[in-house]
């Protein structure tokens, strides 16, 4: 299970540099300057949503505080529940479109 968490994240690594650059060239420009940099990157977050899917976990607060603490403790910096609540609406985007793409592929 170690080698497929690095090869998800490796995938969605390269999926997340080229949607950050499309990002910054297509979408209408934001008035805020600030834009600090998080100790979870956009792909380390994907990574553990979409390993939340695929757990047999039944919610994401549990998945998160428990078994992804214990399981995957080396792999990610965690920060509290309550900050990665609220970077969730930023994954939404990146997320369709990874899927639809998947799905796409699929047919």
């Amino acid at each position: 299970m170690k080698k497929c968490i690095t090869t998800v994240y490796y995938l969605i690594n390269n999926f997340c540099k080229v949607y950050l650059e499309w990002e910054q060239n297509k979408l209408l420009p934001s008035n805020k300057k600030r834009q600090r940099g998080g100790s979870l990157g956009l792909c380390e977050l994907m990574t553990i949503v979409l390993y939340f899917y695929l757990s047999s976990c039944r919610d994401f607060k549990n998945y998160y505080l428990y078994y992804l603490s214990n399981k995957y403790k080396g792999y990610f910096a965690l920060t509290s529940y309550s900050r990665i609540i609220q970077l969730w609406p930023r994954l939404i985007l990146p997320l369709v479109i990874i899927l639809q793409f998947k799905l796409w592929n699929l047919r």
